[in-house]
């Protein structure tokens, strides 16, 4: 809760229980709920999340307006009640659908961010993307990129997604209705355009050159799923390359208005093909931005992959070099059935969640962990660890959304803050190159 959430809560209470305060202070807090309202509208945003306490304000501003008193006890009551539910509905709302904020816990530098559309040149769209989504077979490749780069510049927190244009919390939900065939409403996610990250928009670059960290997502995923694990590497001295892969994210708006939705991976002929034209897409990425005025060192180049990311992240590094390859639930079954083995070139730290790393009951399938140690080769250069009571989507920030994700199969019991401090830890003693402090939250899958 921000300063507004506490301060609208306090007045709105005193509107509900007004038989405990005098006429005078009534009218007070009416006045300061609604400017209060006003202000955070204007620089915050709306929240739907508010409209119970709305509702409330504007009944008790009629009240004072006309002065309607019911003299019936049980009329009384009932109003009481109603006013009750109403506030109780929207504390329940801001509790359980709260709107995130991330920020740096020992940051050695502000973060700067920036999205960048990238236009291919020579390179049409890939037939493994136009099979799975609503994406055209013709035209140039086309994606969007995040970049957070380090700064000495002093920053505080912003709503990166305030104005955005792409609504990816309503698009959350629409992917899910899709998907699993429910009818959720649209608005329920809509609040999280509002989410705060600890960055700046137009912070000055680093003069020296910094390391560059890759991240690519997974089947489904969005750049931004990552972004509380992304601002804290960039914290560190790592200039992140965040690449919302055309036609296997979620959701991508193009700034031509064109929006393109992935489908389920049975729509594409190869999953194979799919997780290689996404290390094409990091190719094309670096390519463009050693072009660009980032102070980043190209010749110091880390991977950061996610399920099917994990996939084309090891893709990556098999045709260029990379100094550390960091795999969250690597999804390598298509890698396996296309090339027979898993080959290492660079320093790479496996993390799986513990429903993977138990494997797959009742099923005659490989679970992951089995792929990893029945099909890996060059064992030296593999480090593999798992993050206790966790499930896959434990290494992005589903669980920020809401305390209830923990009662959904996409998310194990460990809470989102525990995760989020784990895999932050994870990822900055990998990029270190040292050794995975392991604890009552991550375990050494050799031990």
């Amino acid at each position: 809760m921000d300063i507004f959430d506490i301060a609208i809560l306090i007045l709105v209470f005193g509107l509900v229980f007004k038989k405990f305060i005098s006429e005078r202070l009534y009218f007070i807090s009416l006045v300061l709920a609604i400017l209060t309202v006003l202000s955070q509208i204007f620089t915050v945003g709306y929240k739907w999340q508010y409209m119970p306490l709305y509702t409330i304000i504007i009944i008790s501003a009629l009240n004072l307006k006309i002065g309607f008193r019911f003299q019936n006890k049980i009329l009384k009551s009932i109003s009481f009640l109603l006013l009750f539910v109403l506030f109780l509905s929207s504390v329940l709302f801001i509790y359980f659908l709260p709107i995130p904020k991330f920020t740096i816990e020992e940051k050695a530098y502000s973060v700067g961010y920036e999205e960048i559309h990238i236009i291919v040149e020579g390179r049409d769209q890939p037939k493994a993307f136009s099979e799975l989504s609503n994406l055209s077979s013709v035209g140039a490749r086309e994606l969007l990129v995040d970049v957070y780069y380090p700064s000495s510049s002093e920053t505080k927190p912003v709503q990166l997604f305030k104005d955005a244009s792409s609504q990816w919390g309503v698009t959350v939900i629409n992917y899910l209705n899709r998907t699993w065939g429910i009818n959720l409403p649209t608005f329920l996610f809509s609040h999280l355009n509002l989410s705060y990250f600890d960055v700046g928009n137009d912070l000055e670059k680093l003069t020296d050159k910094s390391p560059v960290l890759i991240y690519t997502h997974g089947w489904a995923g969005e750049k931004i799923f990552a972004t509380d694990q992304l601002i804290t590497i960039a914290s560190q001295g790592y200039v992140v390359i965040a690449i919302d892969h055309t036609g296997v994210a979620m959701f991508t708006e193009l700034p031509s208005g064109t929006i393109f939705n992935t489908g389920s991976s049975e729509n594409s002929t190869k999953v194979y093909d799919v997780m290689y034209e996404m290390s094409v897409d990091i190719e094309n990425t670096i390519s463009y931005l050693e072009n660009t005025n980032y102070s980043a060192d190209f010749s110091n180049i880390s991977v950061l992959g996610h399920s099917t990311g994990g996939g084309s992240g090891h893709l990556f590094c098999l045709r260029n070099k990379c100094n550390t390859l960091i795999l969250q639930d690597p999804f390598f079954v298509p890698v396996i059935e296309e090339l027979s083995t898993i080959e290492l070139q660079t320093d790479t730290y496996f993390i799986y969640s513990e429903d993977w790393y138990n494997g797959y009951e009742d099923s005659e399938e490989l679970s992951e962990i089995e792929v990893y140690r029945n099909f890996l080769t060059n064992k030296s250069l593999a480090r593999g660890y798992f993050l206790t009571n966790s499930a896959h989507y434990d290494f992005v920030a589903f669980g920020s959304i809401s305390p209830l994700t923990k009662y959904t199969f996409l998310k194990g019991n460990i809470d989102y803050k525990d995760s989020l401090l784990a895999n932050n830890r994870f990822n900055k003693e990998s990029l270190n190159l040292s050794n995975i402090t392991t604890d009552n939250l991550i375990k050494n899958i050799d031990e």
